[in-house]
């Protein structure tokens, strides 16, 4: 809790040396408490909200304002946590639970195996892509348990 104006030319050696330790408890305590007076402009001050949660405020010459830090110095740019979201690039799966992702789009790319462990359910009746041009059946009509591939002279039932 230094007062940042002193100590001055005119300061008494045995005041000097506690007014010079504040301030250094200051400066690497991040200002964490509160600074007496005479912050120079840019201080930046740790606050502690809670014991385990801290912001960092920036001095203004009128007061301390919140500060955040910015995606590439290792913050989210805001305090706001879905623009954070945004500012980190995370799209909706990034907020889904576990037990309840809803995908409504997108391609799954590069997997060299894919195993589906439960009923395969489509909401309409319509030809699917299913697999590659390389492997197994492409073009394939599902239709209450009846799988028909296209071009291919079996058909398969389950």
């Amino acid at each position: 809790m230094a007062n940042w104006s002193n100590p001055t030319i005119t300061t008494q050696y045995d005041v000097f040396v506690n007014e010079a330790k504040d301030r250094d408890v200051d400066a690497i305590t991040l200002c964490l408490n509160a600074p007496v007076g005479g912050v120079p402009v840019g201080a930046i001050q740790m606050v502690r909200l809670t014991p385990a949660t801290y912001a960092l405020h920036e001095y203004n010459g009128l007061g301390f304002a919140l500060k955040y830090l910015a995606v590439s110095g290792g913050g989210t740019g805001t305090g706001d946590p879905a623009t954070a979201r945004g500012n980190l690039g995370i799209g909706t799966m990034g907020v889904q639970n576990s037990n309840a992702v809803s995908i409504s789009g997108g391609t799954i790319m590069n997997l060299t195996a894919f195993t589906i462990n439960c009923p395969i359910i489509f909401n309409t009746h319509a030809a699917c892509d299913i697999g590659s041009n390389a492997a197994k059946a492409r073009r394939v009509y599902i239709h209450e348990a009846l799988v028909i591939p296209f071009g291919v002279d079996r058909y398969a039932t389950s």
